[in-house]
């Protein structure tokens, strides 16, 4: 094996806060370069033919890690941090990847890999049609979390990272069984990070605390999940009076840890019901436009059916309001930065945690009515506080693993109006 000392950038997102995205640039400990142990395979004659011709959408730099060393792969040099190793059974061969963060002199821990030769990618123009998937197996007792960050990084030195969610995992766990964890490409926050899609350099891992998995293949596949949420968004004619629980006998759709909304629409109001699962509700100390970092409820939507979904900023359509759900329930219009005293509301402690309802009078408010058979931009979130009362997480139902919705309706999903 030979070794090869490097340093590389990591830049970190810090966004726990509404404020815009900002980065950090640390040092990184040197790492080893694992090179390649070349050998032959014999092949038919129009293997290797039919191999470079495979593709998506003309894409076809699509392993990443296929079951072997090669300069192109790395990790941080400290063996007492991480060590890879390269192992064989009767069926498979195999990357086995075991770690450490927590000790001494393992302050930056992770791999990485340059696949394609370290060639520059362009896959600018495959962003929304790919997925990253790990095809991995438990070593020992079975797991649900993997505690990585995965990043992507250009030839420039711009980064993207990710961090792990279950909701990536294609079973209910990892086993000792080849598992998949899909990762759809469009979910790293690129734009925010000034990522050029056209020069992609390489993939990048950072772990946290203690660990062990084999990893059977990284490669980028079609991504067959759905890019944006729905719910349906059902029509009533009568005038509809809160706080009457038959109001509600349609399914809720479910978000996060435990929470639940159901939408409704007249010719007049948009009506939204949200069950929320807190241990501790109404706990929010702060006021007005700094609601949000407290126990507090947000909604964004469009009021336009005809806005692209994909635009990166606010339309004079769009709205964004948030619900203080402290001792002193309100509802706040970011937008005009006030409160909003038409829109009326019902708030009832329950065993798991609150129950809000919402009607919002789009017509008085926003000149506005909601169309049947059209659909709009629509997310929601629940902001959680923390043991010292300040918001500890944000919880969304369609922007599961990237913030920013406040300001990109791009992360928005969809209400279909019916």
């Amino acid at each position: 094996m030979k070794k090869l000392s490097f340093f590389f950038v990591f830049c970190s997102l810090v966004g726990w806060s509404q404020d815009l995205p900002k980065q950090k640039t640390l040092l990184l400990e040197e790492v080893t370069i694992l090179e390649k142990n070349y050998g032959f395979k014999k092949v038919g004659l129009y293997d290797e033919e039919e191999a470079k011709s495979y593709s998506i959408k003309g894409f076809s730099q699509l392993s990443i890690f296929d079951n072997d060393f090669s300069d192109e792969v790395w990790s941080t040099k400290n063996k007492s941090c991480i060590q890879l190793n390269l192992k064989e059974d009767e069926k498979d061969k195999f990357l086995s990847v075991k770690w450490n963060k927590d000790q001494d002199g393992c302050d930056w821990v992770g791999m990485g890999f340059g696949w394609d030769m370290w060639a520059g990618k362009d896959m600018n123009f495959v962003k929304d049609t790919l997925a990253m998937e790990l095809e991995v197996r438990a070593i020992g007792k079975s797991f649900t979390n993997i505690p990585w960050a995965f990043c992507f990084e250009d030839y420039s030195g711009a980064q993207a990272w990710l961090g792990y969610n279950k909701s990536f995992l294609l079973a209910n766990e990892i086993t000792s069984n080849w598992t998949k964890v899909r990762i759809p490409f469009s979910l790293f926050p690129f734009e925010e990070n000034n990522f050029d899609l056209f020069n992609v350099k390489q993939l990048m891992v950072k772990v946290f605390g203690e660990g062990s998995i084999e990893i059977n293949s990284i490669k980028l596949v079609p991504n067959s999940s759905k890019l944006r949420s729905e719910v349906t968004c059902l029509k009533v004619n009568e005038k509809m009076e809160l706080g009457k629980k038959e109001n509600w006998n349609i399914p809720f759709t479910n978000f996060g840890s435990g929470h639940s909304f159901a939408t409704l629409y007249s010719k007049d109001s948009l009506f939204i019901a949200v069950k929320v699962n807190d241990a501790t509700p109404q706990v929010n100390s702060e006021k007005d436009e700094k609601l949000w970092n407290g126990d507090a409820i947000e909604i964004a939507f469009s009021t336009n059916p005809h806005a692209d979904p994909k635009r990166k900023s606010f339309l004079l359509s769009d709205q964004h309001i948030g619900i203080n759900c402290g001792a002193t329930p309100y509802v706040w219009d970011w937008k005009e930065n006030k409160r909003m005293e038409k829109v009326k509301f019902v708030y009832s402690k329950t065993s798991e945690g609150y129950f809000l309802e919402l009607a919002i009078p789009v017509t008085e408010l926003f000149k506005t009515k909601l169309l049947p058979e059209a659909t709009y931009g629509f997310e929601i979130a629940v902001d959680l506080s923390g043991a010292d009362g300040k918001r500890s997480r944000q919880e969304r139902w369609n922007s599961i693993h990237a913030e920013g919705f406040h300001l990109s309706p791009s992360k928005w999903g969809t209400l279909i109006c019916e």
